[in-house]
């Protein structure tokens, strides 16, 4: 994964964190990322948790990966929730290092005709 793309999906995760963890609020994008209380790092083991899923041969639903950051304490596990043709539908719960509340997010990545898993929600 290119460096961009990793930005972008961290600031996707980090917009889904936010719109999931509270009620729906015009909050531009940068205020979001600021609230946050997950940090870059924190976002690259959850993506590499997400990774390890649709990257294993014959994974299925219920299969779970858990991932942590030690730098923050962030921590969280990661479950395929279900299989819809070539996609996988991903359900998130993440702690904070802070000690706040849980947060749940669902994110959904398809294997596209060239091998590629892309994020598509």
């Amino acid at each position: 994964m290119t460096k961009s793309a990793a930005l972008l999906s961290a600031l996707v995760f980090a917009t889904a964190s936010a719109v999931c963890a509270a009620p729906l609020a015009a909050k531009p994008l940068s205020r979001i990322l600021a609230q946050s209380l997950f940090k870059p790092g924190d976002f690259d083991a959850m993506r590499a948790a997400e990774a390890a899923l649709y990257g294993a041969a014959g994974v299925k639903t219920g299969s779970s990966v858990k991932w942590s950051n030690p730098e923050t304490t962030a921590r969280g596990q990661v479950k395929v929730t279900a299989q819809q043709g070539n996609c996988l539908v991903f359900g998130h719960i993440a702690y904070p290092g802070s000690g706040a509340q849980p947060m749940q997010v669902v994110r959904k990545f398809c294997k596209s005709a060239t091998g590629k898993w892309l994020l598509v929600d």
